[in-house]
């Protein structure tokens, strides 16, 4: 690699980093604010809705990760855990709610990690990505619904869902994690600023075979996220 090929690569690297920077904090300082006025309307008795936006990536062989009917098992349950346990509508964000991305993704998207590597992720090609094709968002919000976008990837290492709670506002979920009723509902949930619980029964439960219960205080951190708006 010549000296000019690498002051570029070099560059690129530096300028994705400032971008992802710029991300984290536009959607800290959106996130505060927005907890705000949730809590000064949480009294109203009113229905609040939650948009989704899934994205399927492509393989390398130009293949979905998962074909758009595979989503039906996840969605469903996230569906009715909304309604039944925190009072909340999914609403779709885009026509259709899921798609399946046109262009083949980029290894470092299709395959990515979870816990302290989703930040690696984050300031890298993947979260170059995920950025590009966010539902809602360009450099700053689209609109003041706050969708949640959910990519389907290939894997995530060590774990079949992933998010980093408030400092995005996307998901993923792998190929085995889309076989998994609850991981796409859990994923949404750490999205909404909800943490583990050891609870089995609880919907934030950490491993596979949990229950869909949650507490009050859950109920109510996730109602006032800005993702559930009266809108």
């Amino acid at each position: 690699m010549g000296l000019w090929s690498k002051i570029k690569k070099a560059a690129k690297k530096v300028w994705r980093a400032v971008k992802a920077t710029v991300r984290v904090v536009v959607r800290v300082i959106v996130a505060v604010v927005f907890r705000i006025i949730n809590l000064a309307l949480v009294w109203l008795p009113i229905k609040k809705k939650l948009r989704v936006q899934v994205l399927i990536l492509r393989k390398a062989n130009e293949d979905p990760v998962v074909e758009v009917a595979d989503m039906d098992l996840a969605l469903d349950y996230v569906k009715k855990t909304l309604n039944d346990k925190f009072d909340v509508t999914l609403k779709f964000y885009g026509k259709p709610g899921v798609q399946i991305l046109p262009n083949i993704a980029p290894a470092a998207a299709l395959s990515v990690e979870c816990d302290s590597g989703a930040a690696k992720n984050e300031w890298g090609e993947a979260g170059e990505y995920f950025a590009d094709n966010l539902a809602g968002w360009n450099a700053i919000p689209l609109s003041f619904r706050f969708p949640i976008t959910a990519y389907i990837v290939k894997d995530i290492a060590g774990k079949i869902g992933c998010s980093m709670g408030l400092f995005t506002d996307y998901v993923t979920v792998s190929e085995a994690g889309v076989k998994s009723d609850s991981t796409l509902m859990h994923e949404i949930g750490h999205c909404c600023n909800l943490l583990h619980r050891d609870n089995q029964k609880n919907l934030m439960f950490p491993n596979d075979g949990r229950g869909n219960d949650v507490t009050g205080w859950q109920k109510f951190v996730f109602r006032n996220s800005r993702h559930c708006t009266f809108w």
